[in-house]
């Protein structure tokens, strides 16, 4: 089993990002939808070795990263963004569609801080939540379990920080 993290909407909050990581020392890599590419940097500058697949939010002003992103993870193509240009915060209808469209399994996206996991037309979509601007309850992240046989398993992390 292959183990990824998925942080969103840090805004900032570094150590929080950081203990997350820490919290998962035998994950394989780690994608970021959006919304505090500094702190992934700062991360990445401080030694984290882990391949990271970020994308930019729309609070990552003048970023060069992807708007989305396409990869294979054990044998499952995952889409995943922001959020933001599918009007995530009010529905999830035309992101399912994209996430379709592309022949994806799993649509991974950020930008509303609250953690979803929902089946929808065919296809898996999930936010983490917000590790460093929760909108609810304290800052959440992912995992995605990947399997060789091809199936996987989504879950909501709440990060304890006392």
């Amino acid at each position: 089993m292959k183990e990824i993290l998925i942080l969103s909407d840090s805004h900032g909050c570094y150590p929080l990002v950081q203990k997350a990581v820490e919290a998962h020392p035998h994950a394989k890599g780690i994608i970021f939808l959006g919304d505090g590419l500094k702190d992934i940097e700062r991360l990445q500058t401080e030694g984290c070795s882990l391949p990271v697949y970020s994308v930019r939010g729309n609070c990552d002003f003048s970023s060069l990263y992807p708007a989305e992103a396409l990869e294979v993870f054990e044998h499952n193509l995952v889409f995943f963004c922001h959020g933001h240009h599918y009007g995530v915060k009010y529905t999830l209808d035309d992101y399912a569609r994209a996430v379709k469209d592309r022949g994806a399994a799993i649509g991974l996206f950020g930008h509303t801080h609250l953690p979803t996991l929902e089946q929808r037309d065919g296809v898996t979509l999930f936010n983490p939540g917000s590790i460093g601007a929760p909108r609810f309850g304290g800052p959440s992240y992912g995992i995605l379990e990947l399997y060789e046989n091809g199936e996987f398993n989504l879950q909501h992390k709440e990060l304890i920080i006392w």
